[in-house]
Formats: C-alpha cells, structure tokens, sequence
C-alpha cells in the first residue's frame, strides 16, 4: 500500500510511513510543489497511492469519484499545529487502525478522533 502526501501536508510526515513501513512520496519530491488539485490527484491515480492532504475538497465525490482513486485521508487540524504536533496526530492515526480499511475509502481525521467511510 503506497500513500501520496498533498504539498500542505508536513515533509516530516514522511518519517511516520517510513517507521510503519509504508512506501510513501511527497508532493514536493515528485515535482508537484505548486500542483493544482487535479494533478494532485491524477498523480496519486496513476501511482495507486492513497492521497493524504489537508484540503477538504478532495471528499466531494462529484469532482474526485470514489471508484476512481484509491483512498484519501484529510487531515483536519488547528491551524496553528506546528509540524510535530501534526507529525504525531498522523502517526497516532496510522496505528490505532489497520491500514488496509483505508483502500477505497475517505478518512478524515482530527485530534484524538477520526472517521473512515469504505466505498468498496
């Protein structure tokens, strides 16, 4: 299972899928540092990584059709979370659930709770 981290989303976070072992790219290693939404997610596609962002927009399933990617987890935290704090919010996620249940599926997930609706 291979994730896509958005360029809003913390370079550090890396780090979490690299301790669970979890092949990971980001945004701005691939290139698409200034990408629009769209290329974000084409990128993601054609990759069959699970976008991870912090942008709501990638849930409207009129623009981003379920059937068509392969996962999203939105990341909804204050906005003032410095990186570590995001970091350790990410990696509290990642281990309270089992991975898999992500596939074809939108998490959203905010301190100290989360939510995942499957599509599949």
């Amino acid at each position: 299972m291979k994730f896509f981290l958005d360029a809003n989303i913390p370079h550090s976070a890396l780090e979490v899928f690299k301790e669970l072992n979890l092949e990971s790219s980001h945004a701005r290693d691939v290139g698409l540092s200034r990408a629009d939404d769209k290329e974000i997610m084409a990128y993601a596609i054609k990759n069959s990584s699970i976008l991870v962002t912090k942008d709501l927009e990638f849930t409207n399933i009129m623009i981003f059709p379920v059937k068509l990617h392969h996962g999203i987890i939105v990341m909804r935290l204050p906005p003032f979370f410095k990186a570590s704090q995001f970091v350790n919010v990410l990696k509290d996620f990642l281990t309270s659930i089992d991975v898999k249940d992500l596939r074809k599926s939108i998490a959203i997930v905010k301190v100290g709770r989360f939510r995942i609706r499957k599509f599949e």
